[in-house]
């Protein structure tokens, strides 16, 4: 085996030293053809006391399965790694496949997994794939290249391609990231106090605590992402993004979800007219284990007693603001979802980033205050103005003024909770978003149709009103209507004094939810690994300007519909706008 160098420039700028720890193996294995195969052992981040190292594996024949095994340096050890099975004895390094990423094909160059270590970021050895021994590892020859030299055979150094996997921050919640990194739009925008991005009242975390919360995204660059609502400090932060992702099984694969990395894929590869930005507190996580239940559609309020065709674990980020009129009229929001099945004997996972469309671009039907089925409220064109619409779900169903109207008449409706028709209050005034993302092509047929359903709605529509962006809190004090367990609350709350819409003692802050994954069905012939555009389309095997990877495999049955769970987030410190 012979050991070259090779320098590579990452795309977070200025960190030279990380570059220059990017090292090649050259491995010779003898159960695949005579001149072997190839792996790239690559320190992509070197910090001193830890670095950052991705794994690709270049095949002569085809590999169905691979199991890698190296021995370290003493002292050195992984903290965390992604797309791999993997466990650590002493020095000894094993790490298997996860199913999606074990074919290469012959020829195929594929960066199979990624880790964080600590200790010494010197090359391994020892090093075997699949039980066999690679030998005779010697120091870079006279003929090397200059270790301080790109390699001019390879592709742009700058961009680490979309087949790169999300790789974890260990200073995640410690410390700012490094001078020089590249900052993605949704970072730079909690840098300062902002309403878009972070804006911290009197006694809450800082914008500075707020932005040692991080991750790199598979572009390279530095994305916000999940953090607890307080910091270990003691500050709160006054919003919330749902789950911790740490403790699902599926966060070796994905790592922290990066935060509006789809719409930095579209600000750098489409004209400005078609960006989609969203707010920071909108984005939130969704973490659970759930069963496949045969003849579950999803229709009945509680799932159906059955047998169980699929247990599978979520790990799922949509950005779903209900504080502001944004969703009144934009229909496509950002999806990050990792969901894994077993069942019948085999696994099915799609791991996929884009944006989802929510019905129809424009406007929205009202929720069910006034009831549902109701006419469809047009409101304007949405950003951006060429905003794809899907007709297969009902969209986005959001509570308007007529449901003030419906309170008013003492209109009712049936609530599963209770053997007779309950009539309306303010309480009733929610969110239900229906959507559905497809991507088909290049071996690929996969589709997800969710429901996102916020109890505590923070607004509602009322075309009288600024931006027509009326507060539901504000209807509690209104004499002549019904308010429902939720006013209830907040008129206790007051004492007598009124709240304002953004008073953490207000129970109307988006933070009760139901996340319900819904339809999913998966079709694969391929290896697992194809490219689309940020909406999942154009569907290709190679990537191209503007793609991101999606990792689908497997093949689901018929009619999968997924539960998702109800929770509210809220600890006592959570506000308006969440």
């Amino acid at each position: 085996m012979r050991v070259h160098r090779r320098h590579r420039r990452l795309a977070v700028t200025g960190l030279a030293v990380a570059a220059l720890g990017a090292s090649t193996l050259i491995i010779s294995n003898q159960a695949f053809a005579a001149e072997g195969c190839e792996v790239d052992y690559n320190v992509i981040s070197d910090w001193g006391s830890g670095f950052q190292a991705n794994i690709t594996i270049t095949a002569d024949e085809p590999i169905d399965g691979w199991q890698i095994n190296w021995t370290f340096p003493s002292g050195t050890s992984v903290g965390s790694a992604w797309n791999v099975d993997w466990n650590q004895s002493g020095t000894t390094f094993t790490g298997s496949d996860v199913g999606w990423n074990a074919t290469i094909g012959s020829g195929q160059s594929r960066e199979v997994f990624g880790f964080t270590g600590t200790g010494n970021s010197a090359l391994p050895t020892q090093i075997t794939i699949n039980g066999d021994v690679c030998n005779g590892q010697t120091d870079p020859g006279p003929t090397d290249p200059d270790p301080t030299d790109p390699d001019p055979t390879d592709p742009d150094p700058t961009d680490p391609g979309p087949t790169d996997p999300v790789p974890n921050n260990p200073a995640w919640g410690e410390g700012l990231p490094p001078a020089g990194a590249e900052l993605s739009m949704a970072y730079e925008l909690i840098l300062e106090s902002n309403s878009r991005g972070y804006q911290p009242r009197a006694g809450e975390c800082s914008n500075e605590i707020h932005a040692r919360y991080w991750e790199y995204g598979p572009d390279g660059k530095v994305y916000p992402t999940w953090h607890p609502t307080r910091d270990p400090s003691g500050c709160a932060f006054g919003h919330e993004h749902g789950d911790d992702p740490r403790p699902s099984p599926l966060f070796a694969d994905s790592g922290f979800p990066p935060f509006g990395y789809v719409s930095e894929v579209q600000a750098d590869s489409l004209a400005e007219t078609s960006h989609r930005h969203e707010d920071h507190v909108g984005h939130k996580i969704l973490v659970q284990n759930t069963n496949v239940i045969q003849g579950d559609d999803g229709s009945a309020f509680f799932p159906p007693q059955g047998t169980t065709l699929a247990n599978c674990d979520i790990l799922l980020k949509i950005h779903q603001g209900t504080h502001s009129p944004d969703a009144f009229k934009n229909n496509i929001h950002e999806l990050i979802s990792n969901i894994r099945c077993t069942g019948g004997g085999q696994t099915v996972q799609a791991n996929v980033a884009l944006m989802m469309p929510f019905g129809v671009a424009g406007g929205f039907s009202p929720s069910e205050c006034p009831g549902f089925g109701g006419p469809r409220v047009e409101v304007g064109t949405a950003v951006p103005a060429d905003s794809p619409s899907e007709y297969q779900t009902l969209g986005r169903l959001i509570s308007n003024s007529a449901c003030i109207d419906a309170i008013r008449r003492g209109d009712t409706h049936f609530d599963p909770l209770f053997p007779d028709p309950q009539p309306f209050n303010v309480s009733d005034m929610d969110d239900f978003w229906f959507g559905n993302a497809t991507i088909s092509g290049a071996g690929v047929n996969f589709s997800i149709t969710p429901l996102f359903y916020v109890i505590d709605s923070q607004r509602y529509y009322d075309p009288a009103l600024p931006d027509g962006n009326g507060r539901v809190l504000d209807l509690c004090y209104e004499p002549d209507l019904l308010g429902g367990f939720n006013c209830d609350q907040a008129l206790q709350a007051g004492g007598g004094q009124r709240l304002e819409w953004d008073d953490p003692r207000s129970p109307f802050k988006g933070s009760n939810r139901e996340f319900r994954p819904g339809g999913f069905s998966v079709s694969s012939s391929g290896s697992g690994v194809i490219y689309t555009d940020t909406y999942g389309n154009n569907a290709s095997t190679t990537p191209f300007d503007g793609s991101i990877a999606q990792y689908i495999s497997g093949n689901s049955g018929n009619g999968w519909y997924l539960r998702g769970a109800t929770r509210n987030w809220d600890d006592g410190t959570v506000h308006s706008p969440n």
